[in-house]
């Protein structure tokens, strides 16, 4: 099979060099390949023998076809090579996962590739199809599917993709398109999947000018939402993507100069999904040192908006809490922006302690329970399983709820700190409660990095300045 092949690529080239000018003489030449191709389709039941074609030298062969003269040929190397990769490959029916075999034959298969220049040649073939027609438009999809396996198979392989190769570029050229087709929403995906983890390839995008790009993708869906399922996990993957380039505190600057928080507000006022996702991404956006500018850009009166909505939804409370929390690290006594938001919990006979002190009360029954569930269960194991089901009961914890319940608490502790009249407020809800400040504490004290947060909140309430993250 392999020298068949071997033998028909020779043909087709001796016949193109001899019959330039007649490509009548080589078609049959070229048809005879096109069917070779196809015939290593069946290589995919074996990936154990990957290192074999290897030896034969087959590769740079496959590899070559990609920059072949007639495209016809060179999506036929991509399909191959698509299909060689695919994650599926080396699995039975019943199986999740390859066998080791398979999975070293397929890293031996990748790495060969990449010596033989794949990923140049993968962008170069981006740059020359024609999207407009329907075999190039798949072509483009199996080639962003080849950039995925390798991906997929080791993240390592992420920077030579996005630092080292034209990719990147074409990646956010691609997003941009006015409509949803596939491979804007495959793109969308890849581009999520490289920001995941690492942070010069975030830093990189960046400099490339994906920040605003990513908020100009995102602005059209500020008043409507995605058409189907298709869109909307494009739009998701935008999210996503903007989100993991907010863990770098270059980011939020971008974040900040090119108006990311005034069309996240803008979000917030709708009923879509984007309000929700936009709470999320400020939330990222504010986190730390580097959000403060975001803090303040913020503002109050954009959160009186959005505060009421937010606090309906469950969905919301996770980011809602750390958003509250990111302005009371963030802002000092100084900036109005802190008075104004110490305020708001006042106004309205304290409406917004008491919902605070009712999301408590739930967040804490529910967790109550999990953990009575956890004891229960926990005396059927001896001592050394119990460890070995300490992070699996802990999840249970966090599914209930319980990073939120851990934010509200710090929330209403730290307001405690701020004004006398939350504090009286708050402890008048507790004991209508039959509860008191010390289950507030408990909750809080479970953890050294909450109790350390609450400290710094306590310096900041009696008038301390922005400190560092290191030193917070």
């Amino acid at each position: 099979m392999i020298l068949k092949f071997e033998k028909a690529i020779n043909k087709n080239q001796e016949q193109r060099v001899r019959y330039a000018d007649d490509p009548k003489k080589f078609m049959e030449s070229e048809a005879d390949l096109d069917e070779e191709i196809k015939n290593l389709l069946s290589l995919t039941q074996a990936p154990h023998l990957y290192p074999e074609i290897i030896k034969l030298g087959s590769v740079a062969s496959i590899v070559s076809l990609l920059s072949h003269e007639n495209t016809d040929i060179a999506l036929d190397a991509v399909d191959l090579i698509n299909e060689l990769t695919d994650e599926d490959v080396g699995t039975g029916e019943d199986e999740m996962e390859r066998s080791e075999d398979a999975t070293e034959g397929v890293k031996a298969l990748v790495d060969a590739l990449l010596e033989n220049e794949l990923l140049e040649l993968l962008i170069q073939n981006l740059g020359r199809l024609d999207e407009n027609e329907e075999s190039d438009r798949q072509g483009v999809f199996k080639i962003l599917g080849i950039f995925e396996n390798i991906v997929g198979l080791d993240t390592k392989f992420s920077e030579r993709i996005a630092l080292k190769t034209e990719f990147l570029p074409w990646l956010l050229k691609r997003i941009q398109s006015k409509s949803y087709d596939s491979n804007r929403g495959y793109a969308s995906e890849i581009l999520s999947i490289l920001l995941q983890d690492n942070r010069d390839i975030r830093l990189k995008i960046g400099e490339l000018g994906g920040v605003d790009i990513l908020l100009r993708v995102l602005s059209s869906y500020r008043k409507r939402d995605p058409e189907d399922d298709d869109e909307t996990e494009m739009v998701e993957n935008f999210f996503n993507a903007l989100c993991s380039m907010l863990n770098e505190p270059e980011t939020k600057k971008l974040f900040l100069e090119g108006e990311g928080v005034e069309l996240m507000v803008i979000m917030l006022k709708e009923r879509t999904l984007a309000r929700i996702r936009a709470m999320k991404v400020l939330n990222y956006a504010m986190s730390g040192e580097a959000g403060r500018g975001n803090c303040i850009r913020f503002g109050i009166k954009k959160l009186k908006k959005s505060h009421s909505k937010s606090f309906v939804e469950s969905e919301d409370d996770e980011h809602t809490m750390c958003i509250i929390l990111s302005l009371m690290r963030n802002l000092s006594r100084e900036d109005l922006q802190r008075l104004r938001l110490i305020r708001k919990f006042t106004e309205d006979n304290y409406e917004k302690v008491d919902r605070l002190l009712e999301m408590k009360e739930s967040l804490e029954s529910k967790d109550k329970r999990v953990k009575a569930e956890i004891e229960a269960e926990s005396k059927e194991f001896d001592e050394e399983d119990l460890e070995d089901m300490e992070d699996e009961f802990y999840l249970r914890r966090l599914e209930a709820g319980l990073f939120t319940l851990q934010r509200v608490c710090l929330v209403i502790a730290a307001l405690c700190k701020e004004d006398e009249g939350v504090k009286n407020r708050t402890m008048m809800l507790l004991k209508r409660q039959g509860s008191d400040i010390s289950s507030i504490f408990r909750i809080i004290e479970e953890e050294t990095a909450l109790m350390a947060d609450f400290s710094y909140l306590q310096r900041m309430a009696a008038g301390g300045k922005v400190e560092p993250d290191a030193q917070r």
